[in-house]
Order: C-alpha cells, then sequence, then structure tokens
C-alpha cells in the first residue's frame, strides 16, 4: 500500500491498543478483507453508496415492525380507533391496518415515516451514487458487471417503491397505482396475461387478490433479491477493489502510473479507520432520516381516505421517483397503443441504454483510476443531457401544474411541452459538450507550449 502515511497501531492510545489486540486475537483484524483500502476522497462521494446501504438495511427493521401490524386486504371492517374521521365505519382492512399503525400505536406514525423517507433517501442515493460512477468513469473496464449490477438494482427498487405505495389501500396511493396495472395491460397480446400473471387481476376490483401479492412481492420476493445484488455488488467492490480517486493525490505521486495500473491502493483500511467512519456516517443517515419523518409526514391517509373507485383526487401523480414516466405517458398522446409506447417501450429503451453503457463507452484499456469529467466531454454531455430529460419528463408529468403557472389551458400545454423535452436536454448537453471541448483544446495547447 502506498500514499500518505496512515496512523500506526502503536500510535493509539494505551487503551484502544488493548482494545484492538483483544478483537484481533478473536478476529484475525490483520486479515486482507479487514485490511481493504477505502479511497480518499475529500467530497465524500464514495459515501453515496453506503448511504444507499444504510437506507436499505433501515428500511428492513421499520419493515419488520410494520409487517407485524399490517394487514394485506380490501375486506370492510369497522374502524375502532384514534382516528374521528373513520371512527365506527367500514374501511378496507389494508386501510384499517394502516390507520391503526400510525395513531393507535405508540411510534408508529413515527416508524411508518422513518420507513417511507428511508424508501425516498434510498432511491436517491443509489441515483446520486450511479451519478458519480458515471460522470467519473467509474463503470469502465474492468468494473462492467458491478455497473449492471448496480442499475438492475436501481430498478428493481423503483418496482419495490411502487409496491409500497399500493399496500395502504388509500384513494391517492390506489390511484397512482392504477397506471402501473393499466401499462402492464397494454402489452399487445401478452398484457391480459402479464397483468393476471404479475397481479392476479384488474385493480382495483380484484383488490383483495392482489394486495397480498402486492404485500409478497414487497416484502419477501424483492428484498431478497435486492439484498442478494447489494452482496453481490459488494463482493465485487472487494474483488476488484474501489478506483482510485485520482483528484485526491498528488500528481508527482502519479507521475508515470499508467491508468490500468492496478497496483497503486491508497486510502484507510476497513477496521479501525473506515469502520468508524462508517458508524458515524449511518448514525448521520438515521439522524436526517428520523428528521424528515418527524417534520414532513407523507402519504398521510386522512388527508385521501380509502380507496374509492368513483372518484379521483385532484393534482394524483405516481411518487416522485417514477413521475418521468407519467410525464412520458402524457406526452405521448392518443396514438394507438398509447400506453405501450409511453410506459414500456420508452422507459425500455432508456432502461436498457443505462444498464449497458459501459459496453457502450468501452475500451480494451483497463482504467483504475477515476476520470476527471471536465477531460471528457462526450460521456459527460450525455449525462448531462439525460439527467435533464428526466427533470424535463417529471415537469411534463405536472402539466396541470403548467397550465396553471402560465396561464394556459392544460391541453394547449402539451405541444410546447413536447418541444421543450425534446429541445432542452439536447441543447444542454451539446453547450456541454461544446464548453467541455473547448477546455481540453485549450489546456491541450497550453501544455504543449
Amino acid at each position: 500500500m502506498q500514499g500518505p502515511p496512515i496512523p500506526s497501531l502503536d500510535d493509539l492510545p494505551h487503551i484502544q491498543r488493548n482494545v484492538y489486540d483483544w478483537a484481533d486475537d478473536r478476529l484475525d483484524l490483520e486479515d486482507s478483507l479487514f485490511g481493504k483500502a477505502f479511497p480518499e476522497d475529500k467530497y465524500g462521494s464514495f459515501l453515496l453508496g453506503e448511504m444507499a446501504l444504510f437506507s436499505f438495511l433501515i428500511l428492513i427493521g421499520t419493515g419488520v415492525f410494520l409487517g407485524f401490524l399490517y394487514r394485506p386486504g380490501s375486506e370492510l371492517v369497522v374502524y375502532e380507533g384514534a382516528a374521528a374521521q373513520f371512527a365506527g365505519q367500514e374501511v378496507p382492512v389494508a386501510f384499517a391496518s394502516v390507520l391503526r399503525i400510525s395513531y393507535d400505536v405508540p411510534a408508529g406514525m413515527f416508524i411508518r415515516m422513518v420507513h417511507h423517507w428511508a424508501a425516498y433517501v434510498f432511491i436517491a442515493a443509489i441515483g446520486l451514487h450511479m451519478f458519480r460512477v458515471f460522470f467519473t468513469g467509474a463503470y469502465r473496464n474492468p468494473r462492467e458487471l458491478n455497473w449492471v449490477i448496480g442499475a438492475t438494482l436501481l430498478f428493481l427498487v423503483l418496482g419495490e417503491g411502487y409496491m409500497g405505495y399500493a399496500l395502504p389501500f388509500d384513494n391517492y396511493g390506489a390511484t397512482a397505482t392504477a397506471i402501473g396495472f393499466e401499462i402492464a395491460g397494454s402489452i399487445p397480446v401478452l398484457g391480459e396475461f402479464v397483468r393476471g400473471l404479475v397481479f392476479g387481476g384488474g385493480w382495483p376490483d380484484n383488490a383483495g387478490t392482489i394486495l397480498p401479492r402486492l404485500y409478497f412481492y414487497h416484502v419477501v420476493a424483492l428484498p431478497l433479491v435486492i439484498g442478494g445484488l447489494l452482496a453481490a455488488h459488494m463482493g465485487l467492490l472487494v474483488r476488484q477493489k474501489h478506483t482510485e480517486q485520482q483528484s485526491a493525490r498528488d500528481p508527482d505521486e502519479l507521475a508515470g502510473v499508467d491508468g490500468d495500473d492496478d497496483s497503486r491502493v491508497v486510502g484507510m483500511p476497513l477496521l479501525p479507520n473506515q469502520a468508524a467512519i462508517t458508524i458515524v456516517a449511518f448514525l448521520g443517515v438515521f439522524g436526517v432520516i428520523a428528521l424528515l419523518a418527524g417534520f414532513f409526514p407523507v402519504q398521510r391517509l386522512p388527508l385521501w381516505g380509502p380507496s374509492d373507485p368513483t372518484t379521483t383526487p385532484p393534482g394524483v401523480a405516481p411518487d416522485w421517483f417514477i413521475t418521468w414516466v407519467f410525464g412520458l405517458l402524457k406526452l405521448v398522446g392518443p396514438i394507438p397503443y398509447s400506453e405501450f409506447v409511453g410506459g414500456v417501450v420508452i422507459p425500455g429503451l432508456i432502461s436498457n441504454v443505462l444498464v449497458m453503457w459501459p459496453f457502450i463507452d468501452w475500451s480494451d484499456d483497463e482504467a483504475h483510476f477515476t476520470a476527471d469529467p471536465i477531460q471528457r466531454p462526450a460521456p459527460t454531455a450525455i449525462g448531462v443531457a439525460g439527467i435533464t430529460f428526466i427533470i424535463m419528463l417529471s415537469i411534463a408529468a405536472q402539466n396541470g401544474a403548467v397550465a396553471s403557472v402560465v396561464g394556459m389551458e392544460t391541453g394547449a400545454v402539451m405541444w410546447p411541452l413536447r418541444i421543450l423535452v425534446a429541445v432542452v436536454p439536447a441543447l444542454w448537453g451539446l453547450i456541454t459538450y461544446a464548453v467541455l471541448k473547448r477546455g481540453v483544446r485549450r489546456r491541450a495547447a497550453a501544455e504543449a507550449e
């Protein structure tokens, strides 16, 4: 291992040294796994992956608690609890059980909100982690497989979030959930078969069958797959090592070092240094999630009431992480197979490009150092354009709000939105590419002088 000196064990205070020796005698802390080097990162961006892992652990913990109290089903029961708005009324059993968790179980509302916000942080952390990997080129040869696993994880987590969104069976969540059922049924020839296979019927007529199935997916099937992929992701990370953070290194130290040289490993060992940081980071993530759960409750059931197929809540839309698909569905408009095109074909193309990106931007040469995004105009520009595209689609999903802001009819803003969704990402991508390319040329000219 090379790089800046790391404090020696002999430098530790006497008590800490004794504790270390005690643990070393039993756990063999000198093992290569425990000595794995975690990269130096002055911005802390390498902790984004750990944030996702911590959120997953919090989801499991709170999910176990909620699982003891939640009852999937649509049969009507009389709710007798503290939520006065529904006390003595017949409501679906799933809705009643979530009311009970929220208002009748001590700390139930808080734990439910922690679960909800942990899901948001989990998705956001995976997304930001992928941004870092993408823009620094950390997906390149030989780490393509770990990118594929990570991208697959992202889409599985989106599906996991969708399944959980339906479980309270409130009117808002049930209406938004219906969009997924319509998309599944829109597949030509196979639509009804797929909907029956995955969900077991139409929504919400067969909610009594579908909710237990979604519950199984949400608490058993998908978490097992996600946990397995997380383990594979981390196993590959240990096997292949982190990409080295080039910006944190002394330029003189890297003089003469090739990008495919994986013998230069710098960083803090897993034990005890990185483990201490990990504990602090976990407590920080939990603290932030607890703060959000305490002050910003989401999916408040009394606002919407139980599922009612005869009414549609105003402004209903899927949760934020799949709003971009909702935008696609609106922008596609009244064409044949519009739901299939907007809900399956285009999202499928986007997903496949994302998953297969390391093989699109592929090279025979191995790359063990992170790249400077400024020095890679084309991938950086494509990344900026892609992020802008998703943002514009999410804005288009709120076409009613956009129309209200600009003082137009909702139908009248659709064509301007279609044009903006096509033009703005391309424009941002071209500007990014032109600016970075010019900078690369200038630096090359300056170095040549």
